[in-house]
């Protein structure tokens, strides 16, 4: 039987028998056991040149790829690393390492490990950042005389509401937040990255940068403690380890590292 199929045999036996103080603490006995933080090598803006949005693990142990882009749309500039440790700095390749493709392609991936159907949702919101330019008296006097000036200085104002709105994609599975996009485009992948199949879990950025792992099965979330300003959370493909970028400053990065264990 499959290691998340037994866990969940086990836990609706528990709710069969009416125990909810057994299944909690049998809940909080399958919390993930993490390490602290461990830096694994100090980035700076002359070695790390752009901003990270790519993090990948390679079957080589202690090997990572980084992808970097400076510029927008067609005057994107992308740049490729690979780390390893030991290095004193990270490597600068031409291209992308086809293992480092596959692993961004499983990372970054919508649907759950275990489940296809299971899928992260986008909400999108839409928020008005603008200094007011018509009163809203002017506008229903606008609205209920149907023209004149004031209806197209009211047409004019909504085009100006709809110029400077800011569009806010938040991503959530079964409700629990993934990660939010204020500006830019949303990357996937960049505030997540998801656990072996028989973990049943996914790494992700929390609303205030820590780190946390969110159990879907369960249904159980915890916060790394150590982990802040976390970017591009990635499970190794053994489970054992998560590594994350951390900005350090207006262009420092850290590659850190925490240990996972179940029990």
């Amino acid at each position: 039987m499959k290691p998340a199929a037994s866990l969940a045999l086990a836990v609706a036996a528990l709710v069969a028998a009416g125990s909810a103080t057994g299944l909690a603490a049998a809940l909080d006995a399958l919390a993930f056991q993490v390490t602290p933080p461990a830096v694994v090598m100090d980035f700076d803006g002359h070695t790390l040149k752009g901003d990270p949005v790519q993090l990948a693990w390679s079957a080589t142990p202690g090997e990572f790829y980084i992808q970097t882009v400076e510029g927008v749309d067609r005057d994107a500039t992308f740049r490729h690393y690979t780390v390893t440790l030991g290095d004193k700095a990270p490597r600068s390749v031409k291209s992308e390492p086809a293992w480092a493709s596959q692993y961004w392609a499983w990372k970054s991936t919508r649907n759950t490990p275990t489940d296809p159907d299971l899928l992260i949702q986008v909400e999108t919101e839409v928020e008005k950042n603008r200094i007011p330019i018509q009163s809203l008296a002017d506008k229903a006097r606008g609205m209920e005389s149907g023209g004149g000036g004031i209806a197209l200085q009211g047409a004019m104002v909504a085009a100006t509401d709809s110029a400077f709105a800011l569009h806010v994609r938040t991503l959530r599975l079964k409700g629990q937040f993934l990660g939010q996009f204020r500006t830019g485009p949303l990357l996937p992948g960049l505030t997540f990255g998801w656990s072996p199949q028989p973990l049943h879990a996914v790494a992700f950025v929390e609303k205030n940068g820590d780190l946390g792992i969110y159990d879907y099965l369960l249904n159980r979330h915890q916060t790394v403690a150590g982990a802040k300003n976390v970017l591009l959370p990635a499970w190794s493909p053994d489970g054992q380890k998560i590594v994350f970028l951390v900005k350090t400053g207006k262009k420092g990065y850290t590659l850190e590292q925490v240990n996972v264990t179940r029990p």
